[in-house]
């Protein structure tokens, strides 16, 4: 194997804890899809926000590392990818 290089991509904790939270709007987003037959749009990831994120934040922040990182890989590979992609 000629210079292969294995990249190695480690999250910061801010980082899980968003990818987390785009994860529990998209089952929002989901759910209200379903209740009404058709698809809602993204108008409800503002209502979530404006619903959930301040009690979704601290109850994140009172995670240990481990329960964290494993709630983090039971999201999407598209969630994952999007936060990767976006990283700085």
């Amino acid at each position: 194997m000629a210079n292969c290089k294995l990249k190695i991509m480690v999250l910061s904790r801010c980082e899980k804890e968003m990818g987390i939270q785009i994860a529990e709007m998209e089952k929002y987003k989901w759910i209200c899809s379903e209740k009404l037959g058709c698809d809602v749009g993204k108008k409800v990831y503002f209502e979530w926000i404006q619903k959930n994120s301040k009690k979704m934040r601290a109850w994140l922040e009172s995670l240990s590392d481990e329960e964290l990182n494993r709630r983090y890989d039971a999201i999407s590979d598209r969630i994952k990818n999007y936060i990767e992609d976006k990283r700085h």
